[in-house]
């Protein structure tokens, strides 16, 4: 754990560091065209977050007290939220269970996000501009 990042230390469009963190809710898994996708919410001893995992392949799920390694990690704006996402070329592997401290506060996915800082797939997808740019 030595060098993994604490979940209060994320900022936008940060990329490839390493996290670990427990599941505090596993929340839902679904397959899509280009392979699965799996949203959670976990947790640190510094606050918790939204997590999305994303692999063509990943078939693995995660119940609440897991403690899981993210590597590879990078963090996107979701909903106007701050969430750690792990893409096909992330790894998350479960190594513990329960045995972890950890703070539910802050969730980092519902604090106000830095000025200027927006949805970069908004941009993209939206001809009026970004939807979940926070003002």
């Amino acid at each position: 754990m030595s060098n993994d990042i604490p979940l209060n230390q994320l900022q936008p469009n940060m990329n490839s560091f390493n996290v670990t963190a427990i599941v505090l809710d596993q929340g839902s898994y679904r397959r899509t065209q280009s392979g699965s996708i799996i949203t959670m919410k976990v947790a640190d001893a510094t606050g918790s977050i939204n997590a999305s995992l994303m692999n063509p392949e990943f078939t693995e799920t995660f119940r609440p007290g897991d403690i899981l390694k993210f590597r590879g990690a990078y963090t996107s704006i979701f909903q106007s939220g701050l969430t750690l996402s792990l893409g096909k070329n992330g790894e998350c592997k479960k190594i513990g269970e329960f045995m972890m401290i950890f703070s539910e506060t802050p969730d980092i996915s519902q604090m106000p996000l830095p000025a200027g800082v927006t949805d970069r797939r908004a941009d993209r997808h939206s001809p009026s501009g970004n939807r979940y740019q926070r003002q």
